[in-house]
Order: structure tokens, then C-alpha cells, then sequence
């Protein structure tokens, strides 16, 4: 098998990844627009605050602007925090574990046409963009794309120049990234060589996923800083985070751009853990099937050809061809930049339409249902630590996730011929063959074939009906002529000479996006799942406070006690608390999963714009009389404090 080759270092280039980064930006728009979290009505948007963030910017924070690196937050930055950051008996803030990064052109470029800010000559498409704002690139869903596209970074020497690349590591770590993209639900290994470790773990944060049911047992030691238990603390601390001590106008406005950050961090996260998700859906990752490529060097003999390389850059090619054509020279780069012209002669040659454009995806569109599970890991496999390793056919079917689907579901280009447990081999009766055609296969031109028809199972999506189906089967591969008349002779066949075909690609693509955008809108619901309902007690009142209790202003307008020195307010609440999260019907089994509240402890936050008028006596209050006349005291500062408290 070509993917044996032993390499004990490989040198990536763009084309290394599974969806090419514009491809992951589409899916994770799609999916934010069909999540809660994308509906500005929902019940999720008002629980997390953010109905009163403003949605073209919003975590924008005070001071200083122009966003620089550094120790500490300012405009647009995000958070980049080592494990240990404020997990052990460092108190906020513990600098030496964090710190402040920047969004740059880099990320903003491969986001959906509208979000680039590239001169557009389509009037709805302008109209579009106009409606994002100023800074479509810090839109909440934008920070989603934001983490799928820098989740493919590589160490900055792979870039041709500094404007190219993202920006480097703050903690100087040289890192691929991709190189621990790939995740085998089948094997439960990465099952490539020169690989560093796994998807799975690497995506969760934890040591070892199937430990712990879901308990999510941390890795110390772990090099993504954006996992998914690193989105979750994130999220905790950008509800939560506010230094010790008394409060001063700096501290207080420090404090708020943290949050802010880390808002933006939470998101980012997500959008990490989304892209090794969506990575799933691409057969090369959960298959183990590398399909690596660089334009220059020494390491170019180690390129993998280009039948290997194609389902990622053609469909990118599909989704960024009619942008490429409105736009002109500003360009996505739809495949590979040094063969980029090599690459669309191909895929134009291989067009079955009149104008020789691709195939549209349509699939966007396509309405299958977002899946449920009751543990982050699920959404990648359902398979259980107590599989035998020799799985039978109606376990490996019956299993859920978006890694189960595409590992059994297809065949890759090296991995063919009952390679794995499934799909079976050619010649099995499950597989239906069609009509002969002449049709374009990568790296051989056209070829005479026949395309074989094979039932995909998908225990998740149970009466959803894929388009490009004949009696329920998918066009999944393709035979050659020349293969089927030496089948027909035994003394001349040596095994099912297998190919796959721009219209197997179609068909592959077609069936697996939907699914991404399903499984990634799952994930950012079942993220955001948690929720407590707060009721005052039987006397309607959470709190008192004795306002005739001695107290001054300090030099930074906040009021403190005469008798301790402490901020002056409410001392205790009273209240009732009580989970209200919705149980999780599991999707493929509809196993009911109530989501109980474990140990922990409960943190009350109280989140407020202060009234920088206050005085002790109450006179830096607004005043209506009995004529409801509104009187304002006099306050030149304003009543209302523009960041959070």
C-alpha cells in the first residue's frame, strides 16, 4: 500500500489537510446559523448574555487599541493559556501561563466571501456585507472560523512569507498541527505514519477519551491549547473571572477585558475541536490514509500522487469556483498554490456540463437532522472501550458517529479492496454495479468505467434520504473497463481493479457535508447545553443591604466601608437554584440520558455597568417627583459605566 512508506519526518504543506480551510469556514457557518447559539432569539443567546453585546463586534473591550501581543489583553486579542493556567494555587493573574494574541489577515481570507472583505461585484452579495458591519471578521460565528481555519496551522518556516503565515506560537513551540488529524474509530489508533498522536484526544483535551465516561480526565501535558476542555474552562472564566482584591478603575476594566478574551477564546475553541470533528467526515482522516504534498524541497519525493490528493482540493474547487469567477484575480486558492492551474484543468476537464464549471454543492441546503449524544467523544464514535478488537459487522454498523460513518462508509484511494471490515469487497452482492461511461479519474484522464452502487449505513440520520441515491445504494466507486473483462476471466484477474471518480467524489462529498454541518452544529449545542434556573425565595427578595451603614467613595468612584476598608453591598444572597437541563436522546440508540449536576461548587455571578455618580446619600441617583419630573444629578462622567462588571 503506498501509505506504508516509513518517514520519520514529513514536511506539510495546505494541501496535508482534509477540508481545505475555506471548506471548514462554509461548514461552520452553516452549522453556527442552524445551532442555538445562532439564533439571536433563542433562549441560549439571552442566557449567555449576549443580546447585550453588540453582534458586528462583540467582545470588543476598552483600551489600548490596535491589537497587539502581549501579557496582557487589548482590542480583539484572545487568549492563549498553558494547561496549568489557574488550575492549581496560581491566582488571576497568572501571567506566566498566559497570553494575548491577535487576529490577523491570515484567518480573514479563507472565511466565507462576505466576511473577506474583497470587493465584491454582486449586489446581493454586497448588500450581505454590509449588513455584517465594519469588522465582519469578529462577528461571534466569526471566532468559530477563526479556530476552524488556525487549527490547521504549521510552524511558521512552512509559509513563504511572513504575510502568508498565521501568527507564530507565543510560548515558541514549533508545531504541524495536522499532523495529529487523524483519528481511525475502527482501530482507535491515528494509523499513519509520522503522525504525532491521535485526532480524538487531541481534539478533547484528555488523555485518553474512553476513560472516565466523560468525565473528561485532563492531560496535563497536552499541546493544544484549544481543546475542548480548554474551550470549557474558557467559558467558565469568561462568565466568572475578576481579580482578588478591592476594585479600582483599572482593575475593574482590566477584568472586563479578559472576559472579553476569553469570550472570544471560548468560541475559537469550539471552533478547534469543529475542525477534527468535520475532519471525520473526511474518509482519508477516519480511514488513516495519508495524502501529504509540498511545492519545493527535499521532500517532495515523499509527495503522495495525485489521485490520493484530490477529494479535499476538489471539493474545495467545487465550493470556491463560482466565487473565483465573480472575483476574478482575488482568488481563493481552491487546490494546491504551485499547481493550482494543473488542478482546475483537470477537474474542468472532468466536468460533465456544458461551461466544464464543477458540480455545485447543494448540499448545503440539505436538512439532516443535528445529532444528540450524551459525551463530547460520541460525536466523533460511539464505539465503546469494550468492543472486542475484531468488531462484528452489526456493532461497527450500528455505531454513530461522524468517524463511524465515514470510516465504514467509503472507500479512499489507497484503502480499497477490503482494506477494512467496510464497505466490503467489490464483488460482494451488497454492491450493485450501474452503466458503463467514460468518465474523468483523477490522474488517468477518461476512462471507461462502471460505477458500483453500495448501501452507506447511517444509524444517526435515520430517514434522511441523500441525494444521488439509486434504490438506496451511493455511487461509490468506480470499476475500469479493462478490470471488468478480466474479472469475467479468471485466469486474467488478480482482484477488482478499483478507482475513484470526480462523480464518486461528488457523490462522497455530497453525503458527508451535510453531515459535518449537522454534527458540528450538535457539538456547539451540546456544548452550551448546561442550564440553571434562578427563583428568589418564598419572601420574593434575593438580597438586603442597610444603606445607613457608614461608607465613603474611593478615588476610583466605588463606595467602601468605613468599618473594614471592603467594598460596601450586599454581604449575603438567598435563593433558589435548580438544574434545568434538558435530557439527551441519544442519536442511533434514543437512549434517554438525564443530565445530572455532579460535584462541584456553585459560583454566583452578578454581572452589572456601574453608576459612577453614586454617593452615600444617595443624591448621584436620577430623581422622579410626584409630577413625574425626571431630575439628573450632576455628573459629568455619565450614570452608566461603558464595560461590564
Amino acid at each position: 500500500m503506498r501509505n506504508s512508506l516509513l518517514i520519520s519526518l514529513v514536511l506539510l504543506s495546505k494541501s496535508v489537510f482534509a477540508f481545505e480551510t475555506p471548506t471548514h469556514a462554509f461548514i461552520t457557518k452553516r452549522a453556527f446559523d442552524n445551532s442555538n447559539l445562532g439564533q439571536p432569539n433563542s433562549a441560549l443567546y439571552f442566557r449567555l448574555g449576549f443580546d447585550r453585546l453588540t453582534a458586528t463586534r462583540p467582545f470588543d473591550m476598552q483600551l489600548p487599541l490596535n491589537c497587539v501581543a502581549d501579557a496582557l489583553p487589548n482590542q480583539d486579542s484572545y487568549v492563549d493559556a498553558l494547561p496549568n493556567w489557574l488550575t492549581g494555587a496560581s491566582v488571576p493573574p497568572d501571567m506566566a501561563s498566559v497570553r494575548f494574541r491577535c487576529p490577523n489577515i491570515y484567518e480573514k481570507r479563507d472565511m466565507p466571501i462576505i466576511y473577506t472583505g474583497r470587493s465584491i461585484n454582486s449586489a446581493s452579495l454586497v448588500a450581505s456585507q454590509i449588513l455584517l458591519g465594519p469588522t465582519p471578521e469578529l462577528r461571534f460565528e466569526s471566532w468559530l472560523m477563526r479556530g476552524v481555519i488556525r487549527e490547521d496551522d504549521l510552524a511558521v518556516g512552512n509559509y513563504p512569507t511572513p504575510e502568508d503565515a498565521p501568527d507564530p506560537d507565543p510560548y515558541g513551540v514549533v508545531i504541524d498541527r495536522p499532523r495529529y488529524h487523524f483519528y481511525n474509530p475502527y482501530t482507535n489508533t491515528a494509523d499513519v505514519i509520522a503522525t504525532l498522536g491521535p485526532a480524538l484526544p487531541w481534539a478533547l483535551g484528555e488523555a485518553d477519551p474512553f476513560l472516565g465516561s466523560g468525565q473528561q480526565l485532563p492531560d496535563p501535558t497536552r499541546g493544544n491549547h484549544y481543546s475542548y476542555l480548554d474551550a470549557r474552562r474558557a467559558y467558565f472564566l469568561a462568565i466568572t473571572y475578576k481579580q482578588p482584591g478591592i476594585s479600582t478603575f483599572d482593575k475593574t476594566r482590566l477584568d472586563s477585558d479578559v472576559r472579553m478574551a476569553l469570550w472570544a477564546t471560548t468560541l475559537k475553541s469550539i471552533g478547534h475541536v469543529v475542525h477534527l470533528l468535520q475532519d471525520q467526515a473526511s474518509p482519508q482522516h477516519s480511514r488513516g490514509e495519508r495524502h501529504n504534498h509540498v511545492c519545493s524541497g527535499r521532500f517532495v519525493l515523499i509527495n503522495e500522487d495525485i489521485a490520493t490528493r484530490t477529494f479535499e482540493n476538489y471539493t474545495n474547487y467545487r465550493l470556491t469556483y463560482g466565487y473565483n469567477k465573480v472575483l476574478g484575480f482575488e482568488r481563493y486558492i481552491a487546490t494546491n498554490s504551485c499547481e493550482e492551474g494543473a488542478w482546475n484543468d483537470m477537474f474542468r476537464a472532468g466536468s460533465d456540463r456544458a461551461d466544464m464549471s464543477p458540480t455545485p454543492i447543494t448540499a448545503w441546503s440539505a436538512n439532516y437532522p443535528i445529532p444528540k449524544f450524551s459525551v463530547q467523544r460520541k460525536f466523533f464514535t460511539t464505539r465503546s472501550p469494550s468492543d472486542p478488537a475484531e468488531v462484528p459487522l452489526a456493532l461497527l454498523n450500528a455505531r454513530a458517529g461522524l468517524g463511524d460513518y465515514a470510516n465504514r462508509g467509503f472507500y479512499t484511494q489507497n484503502n480499497q479492496r477490503g482494506d477494512l471490515p467496510s464497505p466490503p469487497e467489490i464483488a460482494d452482492p451488497s454492491f450493485v454495479g450501474g452503466d458503463f461511461g467514460f468518465f474523468n479519474i483523477p490522474d488517468f484522464g477518461s476512462v471507461g468505467r462502471r460505477t458500483y452502487f453500495w448501501p452507506v449505513p447511517d444509524p444517526a440520520g435515520a430517514g434522511f434520504v441523500d441525494a444521488g441515491l439509486v434504490n438506496q445504494r451511493a455511487p461509490i466507486v468506480t470499476r475500469s473497463i479493462s478490470s471488468e473483462i478480466a474479472f469475467m476471466i479468471p485466469p486474467l484477474w488478480d482482484g477488482p481493479e478499483t478507482l475513484l471518480s470526480l462523480q464518486n467524489y461528488d457523490q462522497m462529498a455530497d453525503m458527508l457535508i451535510p453531515r459535518a454541518v449537522a454534527y458540528t452544529a450538535g457539538m456547539i449545542d451540546f456544548f452550551f447545553r448546561g442550564k440553571l434556573e434562578i427563583d428568589p425565595i418564598a419572601q420574593r427578595v434575593f438580597a438586603v443591604m442597610n444603606q445607613g451603614d457608614p461608607h465613603t467613595m474611593n478615588a476610583d468612584g466605588y463606595p467602601i466601608r468605613t468599618s473594614n476598608g471592603q467594598i460596601f453591598g450586599f454581604d449575603k444572597i438567598r435563593l433558589r437554584v435548580r438544574n434545568s437541563t434538558d435530557p439527551i436522546t441519544e442519536s442511533g440508540t434514543n437512549t434517554v440520558v438525564p443530565q445530572t449536576v455532579g460535584t462541584g461548587k456553585l459560583v454566583a455571578v452578578a454581572r452589572y455597568h456601574r453608576n459612577p455618580c453614586y454617593k452615600p446619600d444617595l443624591t448621584g441617583e436620577r430623581i422622579v417627583d410626584f409630577n413625574n419630573t425626571l431630575t439628573e444629578p450632576n455628573c459629568p462622567q455619565g450614570m452608566r459605566t461603558n464595560y461590564q462588571e
